[in-house]
């Protein structure tokens, strides 16, 4: 499929011959996203039809309708980091945001962020921390779009029991709906404050992004506010090392601690005490041996520190870690958060393991930034993905979740498909009210075919078990519920068909189909 000339000189029009492109050498680099060998069996996907690149609201809402006119498919992204942002097996038009990447307002007083949506998670923090504020940080790393992780996709990261994740911190929303007309939610649509994403009037958060986001599915989000919450910090972190290598200096109002648990009750009392207690600016729960290998700066280096923890200690460390960081704004508050951590541990039977400063200023840049286990995950073979991917109550998102994961998963480290470090590694985090997320990272070889062809199969049935489990919606819009399978496979666990409601939204926001969802739901019955 090709793109008509006429089609093309009408998107030409609305951003200039130097903003659209349809060079086979510009469009290839649109189709190398992590992943895509899972889904395709190569590491790229099909080329788009053209990549466009708007300035603002408006030429967005001319090329959206431009696409309905002519009868094309679009699909827009911000940073482009996942294969739900970039990758289809139909060709469409790539709307590029990049151009749209500006700060539209930082209120301190009612603690609001107004952005576009190529403005990244860490500018947004280094703009805000100058007031005393933060924004909600993924831990998919300082690059990603605050507008994609709040309206258009799911994220979570280490400080969410502080900020809560992405859709609990939507205040207002520009959107360009699927046909091309402007609607601005809540507040704004009626005095243009950036207040509530809710009123007056019925609420369009649920139609605009469900649970888990429509994945580009739902037309294009042009400006977002968002929360922000107290930073107690310094207007300005001392940066410690080099590149890629770095480390941050942890300010005398913060705290990091890692622990070692005995099984998976302990860490969930702990868990449930530390929300309960209100202390924590953030928890995850992640393998100790992994924490430490945090600042090594290669494979081989890695290998060698794990090599030179003798077999019982790693053994006595086993999956069940965490890491906790705790902030405040005085001497005294800090001192009252470290004896509830203290009571904390004397409950639970934690084992604190001491840290050394490069393990915690590793530790302490990734909780800020969101960019250090990312990295570490990617470097062993160059991709990784997730799996058993859930959102429920702490003891339920544990327990099923190693369940899950040792069903679906334990082949793929038997035949060598998976090669972590840390064997059966999970990844989970503490929502703001209570709940949590779950993940299993699997780091592989993306140019072993046979090992892809493992995981990829591994990874949907792990997918359909989760849904199964009723592990959250959020399950059933990861990565590899791609073309509705995972969907397909959780209706009979479901009492509320709540698919045949986004159906219909989709059809009645998206008459022609013309907004690409294959990381979203078609409007097409199923056989």
């Amino acid at each position: 499929m090709t793109i008509s000339n006429i089609a093309y000189k009408a998107l030409e029009d609305t951003v200039g011959a130097n903003n659209i492109s349809r060079e086979p050498a510009d469009l290839d680099s649109y189709c190398f996203v992590w992943g895509n060998e899972l889904l395709y069996g190569d590491k790229f996907s099909p080329r788009p039809l053209a990549v466009i690149m708007p300035e603002n609201t408006e030429e967005v809402s001319a090329i959206v309708k431009t696409c309905n006119r002519v009868g094309l498919k679009y699909r827009a992204h911000a940073s482009g980091f996942e294969v739900t942002a970039l990758s289809s097996d139909s060709p469409f038009i790539c709307i590029d945001l990049r151009r749209m990447n500006r700060i539209v307002d930082i209120d301190p007083k009612n603690r609001i962020a107004v952005v576009e949506p190529y403005v990244s998670q860490m500018k947004l923090f280094l703009e805000t921390r100058k007031h005393g504020l933060r924004p909600l940080m993924l831990s998919s790393g300082p690059s990603c779009s605050v507008v994609a992780g709040c309206a258009a996709h799911f994220g979570s990261g280490a400080s969410n029991i502080s900020t809560d994740y992405g859709s609990r911190n939507l205040l207002g929303v520009e959107w360009v709906l699927p046909d091309g007309d402007i609607i601005r939610l809540g507040s704004l649509g009626s005095s243009g404050e950036w207040i509530s994403a809710d009123g007056p009037g019925p609420s369009l958060r649920g139609v605009l992004r469900g649970y888990g986001g429509a994945n580009g599915g739902n037309g294009v989000f042009t400006r977002l506010a968002t929360k922000i919450y107290p930073w107690y910090g310094p207007t300005e972190t001392r940066v410690i090392g080099e590149g890629p290598n770095y480390e941050l200096e942890i300010p005398e109002n913060f705290e990091v601690y890692t622990f070692n648990f005995p099984d998976m009750n302990s860490i969930n009392d702990f868990n449930h005490f530390i929300y309960e207690a209100s202390i924590a600016f953030h928890f995850q729960r992640l393998a100790v041996p992994f924490v430490l290998g945090l600042p090594t700066t290669s494979n081989d280096q890695l290998y060698s520190l794990l090599q030179s923890i003798p077999k019982e200690v790693m053994d006595s460390l086993g999956p069940y870690g965490a890491s906790l960081g705790i902030d405040a704004s005085s001497k005294e508050e800090m001192e009252y958060k470290k004896k509830v951590v203290n009571k904390i541990i004397e409950k639970t039977k934690a084992e604190q393991i001491p840290l050394d400063e490069t393990v915690k200023g590793s530790l302490y840049y990734h909780v800020l930034t969101g960019g250090r286990v990312l990295r570490a995950i990617f470097r062993p073979g160059g991709s990784f993905m997730i799996t058993a991917t859930g959102d429920e109550t702490i003891d339920n998102i544990g327990v099923v979740g190693e369940e899950v994961r040792n069903e679906a998963l334990a082949e793929l480290y038997d035949s060598g498909a998976v090669f972590n470090a840390i064997p059966m590694l999970n990844w989970q985090i503490c929502y703001g009210e209570g709940s949590g997320h779950v993940e299993s990272l699997l780091a592989y070889d993306a140019a072993d075919p046979e090992a892809c062809t493992k995981i990829a199969v591994s990874c949907e049935k792990a997918d359909h078990i989760t849904a199964q489990r009723g592990l959250g919606i959020n399950s059933l819009e990861n990565c590899l519920s791609y073309k509705e399978s995972a969907l397909k496979a959780a209706m009979p666990h479901n009492t509320l068909d709540f698919v045949k409601y986004m159906r219909m939204i989709k059809r009645a926001i998206d008459p022609n189909n013309s907004s690409d969802a294959a990381f979203y739901v078609s409007p097409d019955e199923w056989e």
